[in-house]
């Protein structure tokens, strides 16, 4: 049973009015729902208020939460969540936290996909990013986590000059993909097609990149998460610069760009978008 009455007790001792709680973090209605019992908003989003509440998820879903999450599990999590926000030094942060000796079966998949994500995607760690790929059994990994790690794959194999295997991984992802008719709330579906999006800007395929970038945009928007939302408009203004587009419709794509980077504090998009202002 969802708590919902202490979630509201708790911001009205707080003197917290709903747009102030909701402030960058979701849509005043969709707190407004969710207080009203009508709809459970994305799992980042509940962390991102109950955190500004001083709540846990535990005060909220006791039932489904309560004890049953090891010191491992709930920083896995919140890992996952500030690696797909692209918050890099709050990332390492918690994954240096982890027990690396207490992990136990269920918890070693989400590590491992993402250190693999790191080495391949943040630091191009081609060395380490061998070393995780023997230990990870992939077979054993659920589907969103195997595709996940084939999208990252799609990357390693580029970045190894191995441009045929490369588009056999991406080729493989995108197909299962658009099988996929549930909303996955974890971020991994967001993950998934921003890396397919970004694949096909490294081969200079604008048109699809862009295809990709849009549909990633309809994901967020079911999800009503922002995993990857800054980074969907950012590939759309990249891919944009390849053809005529009316400069009104790049600068509004750039300052979504811009507030959700800010939001998330990923510093690669801020730091494109401050040397894209630079060179003009």
């Amino acid at each position: 049973m969802i708590n919902v009455e202490k979630f509201i007790s708790t911001r009205k001792r707080l003197k917290i009015s709903q747009m102030a709680l909701c402030a960058d973090i979701c849509t005043q209605a969709t707190l407004s729902k969710f207080e009203k019992h009508q709809q459970v908003p994305a799992f980042d989003i509940m962390v991102a208020l109950c955190e500004r509440l001083g709540l846990t998820l535990n005060d909220v879903f006791p039932i489904n939460v309560k004890a049953q999450q090891t010191h491992n599990e709930q920083v896995l999590i919140q890992a996952m969540r500030e690696l797909f926000y692209q918050n890099i030094s709050k990332f390492e942060i918690l994954i240096n936290q982890i027990e690396v000796e207490k992990i136990i079966d269920n918890e070693l998949p989400m590590y491992q996909i993402m250190q693999y994500f790191s080495a391949v995607i943040l630091k191009q760690d081609g060395l380490k990013a061998k070393q995780i790929i023997k230990k990870i059994d992939i077979a054993n990994l659920n589907k969103s986590h195997q595709l996940l790690f084939y999208a990252i794959t799609s990357h390693y194999y580029y970045q190894r000059g191995r441009f045929k295997e490369a588009h056999q991984a991406f080729e493989d992802v995108w197909r299962y993909q658009k099988e996929i008719v549930t909303v996955d709330y974890s971020g991994c579906q967001e993950a998934i097609v921003y890396l397919l999006a970004q694949y096909q800007m490294l081969i200079e395929n604008y048109k699809f990149s862009m295809v990709l970038a849009t549909y990633g945009l309809d994901l967020t928007n079911a999800s009503s998460s922002t995993y990857f939302l800054e980074n969907f408009f950012w590939i759309l203004v990249e891919a944009s610069d390849t053809w005529q587009s009316q400069d009104f419709i790049v600068n509004e794509m750039i300052e979504n760009a811009r507030v959700i980077a800010k939001i998330h504090k990923n510093e690669d998009i801020l730091q494109k978008i401050s040397q894209r202002k630079g060179e003009k």
